[in-house]
Order: C-alpha cells, then sequence, then structure tokens
C-alpha cells in the first residue's frame, strides 16, 4: 500500500497482539488518528478474563475481529488484509509467525512497504523463547532495584514498550517499511535515570498537601519558585526550610498543612493560577484525557 504524504496518516494498522503492550500501542496510534484493526483468535485476550475495564478501554477507537491464524483461512485472510495495510503489530512467541509462513519476510513480500513491529521480551535468542512478563524483564535488565516502587503502581516495561513500538512504526513509516523488534526487558531504560534528590515528595517545596477539601500539589523546586511561594503565602520565613522534610511534626511542614486548610482545592487552583504559581488541585482520576493526547 502506497504510505501517505505530507500530514495524511496511513490507512490501516493491524494489531495481532495480546496482553497490554502491542494493544496500548495501537491504542495510541488510533488516538492520534490511524485506523487500528486488531485481529483476536478465537478464544479473545486473556485480559478480557482477568481485567474487562481495561480491555475494554484498550479498545476504544479500534475494530475488531476475530481471525484464527492456526487455520490455512485465517492466515490467508491475514494475507489479504496485509495487502492494505501500512503496519502490522504482533507479540507471538518466538517462531511462531514464522512457522505458520506469515512473518516478516513472507508478508513483506506481499506488502514492500508494510511496517512489521514484533514486541519480544529480549533480544537474547536463548532468553526470549521464555516465559515473562513486566515484573520479570524488569528483574533481567537490572531495572528492578531502580523502579520497584513505581513498578508496584505501573507495568513500566509494557508501558515503555508501547511507547517505543509506536516510535518504531513512526521511523518505518519514514523509511518506506521494514522489520523492526522492540524488547521489552530493555524498554523501561529511559525511566531509570539516577534519582534526582527531592522529587519524592518528601521535601516541603514539593509535596502533596491537603486542602480545606481535595488535596493540592506544590511543585515550587527551583529556588525563585519557592521565594515567590512564600512571598505569597506571606510567610518569608519558610523560605530557608524548603527542604525540610513533608511530614507531621516538622514545623514548616505543619504550618504549609494549616496554611492550605484554609481554602479548598480549587480555589488555591484559581489563586495560583492568578499567582503564575506552581499549586495544582489533584484532580480526580479519569480513563480518558480532557482533549486528544496529541494536536494535530
Amino acid at each position: 500500500m502506497p504510505h501517505a504524504s505530507g500530514d495524511e496518516l496511513p490507512g490501516l494498522v493491524l494489531d495481532l497482539s495480546r496482553l497490554l503492550p502491542g494493544p496500548l500501542c495501537g491504542r495510541m496510534l488510533a488516538a492520534i488518528g490511524y485506523r487500528v484493526l486488531r485481529l483476536l483468535p478465537p478464544g479473545g485476550d486473556w485480559l478480557d478474563r482477568i481485567a474487562p475495564d481495561a480491555a475494554a478501554w484498550l479498545r476504544s477507537g479500534v475494530e475488531c475481529e476475530t481471525v484464527d491464524l492456526k487455520s490455512p483461512g485465517g492466515r490467508e485472510r491475514l494475507r489479504g488484509l496485509v495487502a492494505q495495510a501500512s503496519v502490522l503489530l504482533e507479540n507471538h512467541l518466538p517462531g511462531r509467525m514464522e512457522a505458520w509462513e506469515v512473518g516478516p519476510e513472507a508478508l513483506r513480500q506481499i506488502n514492500a512497504e508494510l511496517v512489521y513491529v514484533r514486541l519480544a521480551g529480549s533480544r537474547d535468542p536463548g532468553a526470549r523463547a521464555l516465559p515473562g512478563h513486566d515484573l520479570t524483564y524488569l528483574a533481567s535488565a537490572g531495572l528492578l532495584p531502580r523502579l520497584e516502587s513505581a513498578a508496584r503502581q505501573l507495568p513500566l516495561a509494557d508501558l515503555c514498550g508501547a511507547f517505543w513500538a509506536a516510535l518504531a512504526v513512526e521511523r518505518g513509516l519514514r523509511r518506506g517499511g521494514g522489520f523492526y523488534e522492540v524488547y521489552l526487558e530493555e524498554a523501561a531504560w529511559p525511566a531509570a535515570w539516577p534519582p534526582i534528590p527531592g522529587l519524592d515528595g518528601s521535601r516541603c517545596n514539593y509535596a502533596v498537601y491537603p486542602a480545606r477539601s481535595g488535596r493540592v500539589a506544590l511543585a515550587a523546586l527551583e529556588p525563585h519558585l519557592w521565594t515567590r511561594v512564600c512571598a505569597a503565602a506571606g510567610h518569608p520565613e519558610w523560605e530557608p526550610h524548603a527542604h525540610a522534610r513533608a511530614r507531621a511534626g516538622e514545623a514548616v511542614y505543619d504550618a504549609i498543612c494549616g496554611w492550605l486548610r484554609t481554602r479548598p482545592a480549587d480555589e488555591w487552583d484559581a489563586w495560583a493560577a492568578a499567582e503564575r504559581l506552581p499549586l495544582r488541585a489533584v484532580k480526580e482520576h479519569s480513563p480518558e484525557p480532557a482533549a486528544p493526547w496529541i494536536v494535530r
């Protein structure tokens, strides 16, 4: 399929992946205007059974079709779609697609401009055949000691893998096609920079505080911003204590809590906007962004 030029997006992304990183990549591509078609096996995606809300969210804006790649008819259906497609995403076990004669070489003979992106656990041929998930990928890459606290809340290898896959799609389209592999063991390394002191919410100038109702986040990391916050609050005596511990019993922390409890969070939001200060109300989580992820 000839690729679009200029700002026009290519027409079709085929997503043969399951669980999180591949479908998340497809969801992101759909959000910026790609047509995404998920090809699911007759048994569906295991994520539907263990996390139906997450599975439904990943399908938002995405078309779905059942295709049995174990059958000749299913593989023929895939070949027909590949002739019209720009991108294919998959995360099957090593060698599975090749055994079905629908691997990257076979499919790019049908469509030389196809961008074929494979999500794999590891670049090590021995390790990539082993079963694994987010936690084991971080452990094998030596990233878990750095990211363990965050990994309890977010599957970082899967999340970063989805972004790398989307970047591979964009790169492949610019180059007129190709075969790309994303290794989930290595995907989270951009999130594993050496710790930056003060960004863990443990210091008074960079912490979450209770308001009269709700909570507010204060991020006065730079000295000039902290100085302005102290001045606007009418408490210049706080200025030398930017790095005081943000915990009950610490004098400056308790004083800031007392100050912020005088108004609800939404009023502090408006006040900080008028004062141009880095103080924001903590909003309730919504599964959908208030605006498109990328403005086209």
